[in-house]
């Protein structure tokens, strides 16, 4: 399963015997599931089993579903209002009852009075209302995910490129790092033999440069970061959600990028640390819409 984008849109339409059923689907980033749906009064009933539907194929995102009916004459009927045409005929009887009209009362009389004549929607139960519209919902999701499966495939893209670029920095930085071990070395020899007239005790150099090179030494930080990276392109063929889980790789990253610019005592590293973490912040910037 590819990683999703939380952002998408997904449309379709479908006439069936109870009208043309119309569904829009979008979606936007969010840290949890939040479904929402809006559908015709007559169909209210389905919401759930709409948004049980939806929850299926997404696990994390604002979603809205909208869903819309047109209804024609196909799926109408005539009636008539009971009640008005026994109106009709009492007035019709009294009438010829107080001018002694003899002619009979008919039909054709009474059609000359059409409001009682209807058209009702027809009515449908639950469960058929069902049968037509889940199909309508299904290839909206199906939209929905194609979408979403597109942008993602997109941020991978992206977050890959950056990924690269974090590697070849830190490539940088574990070259780096025994250079200024020995220049720290360097150093150091050089600010004792100024300060006393004899040469210091190679042995006692020798244990401070070992003691110092343990403090400085970042290849622990490095290896976890490299890791980290590696686990991070695995989760790009996930076959679940990765959205949180690379957040929190993600802190583990930025972590390591901290303690690396913090412990090199070294400007190059330090610089290199921040260009660490800002590569960092572009991917968390990304992650933000994925589920």
């Amino acid at each position: 399963m590819p990683i999703k984008s939380m952002t998408g849109f997904g449309l379709a339409e479908m006439t069936t015997p109870s009208g043309l059923y119309r569904v829009e689907i979008r979606g936007v980033n969010n840290r949890f599931s939040e479904i929402q749906i809006r559908l015709p009064r007559f169909a209210a009933n389905l919401e759930q089993r709409i948004k049980k539907e939806v929850s299926s194929t997404v696990s994390r995102g604002s979603i809205t579903v909208l869903i819309s009916c047109d209804r024609d004459e196909t799926v109408s009927k005539l009636t008539w209002d009971k009640e008005s045409v026994q109106s009709y005929v009492t007035i019709f009887n009294e009438i010829k009852e107080s001018f002694s009209i003899n002619e009979p009362l008919s039909l054709s009389h009474l059609l000359n009075f059409s409001d009682f004549i209807k058209t009702e929607a027809a009515e449908f139960d639950e469960e058929v209302l069902w049968e037509h519209i889940v199909p309508v919902v299904q290839n909206a999701l199906k939209e929905f995910q194609n979408a979403r499966n597109n942008e993602g495939a997109y941020m991978v893209k992206d977050m890959a490129k950056i990924l690269d670029e974090i590697s070849s920095t830190l490539s940088v930085i574990e070259k780096r790092a025994p250079e200024r071990i020995d220049e720290y070395a360097a150093a150091l020899k050089e600010r004792v033999e100024k300060l006393i007239a004899n040469p210091p005790d190679p042995l006692r150099m020798t244990t401070e440069i070992a003691l110092m090179a343990d403090r400085l030494d970042i290849s622990e930080e490095c290896t976890r970061l490299s890791a980290h990276i590696e686990k991070f392109r695995q989760d790009f063929s996930a076959n679940e959600p990765v959205g949180k889980r690379i957040g929190f790789l993600l802190q583990e990253m930025n972590r390591e990028a901290n303690t690396i610019g913090s412990k090199a005592n070294d400007t190059e590293i330090s610089h290199l640390s921040v260009k660490l973490k800002e590569n960092i912040e572009k991917i968390r910037e990304l992650i933000q819409n994925i589920e």
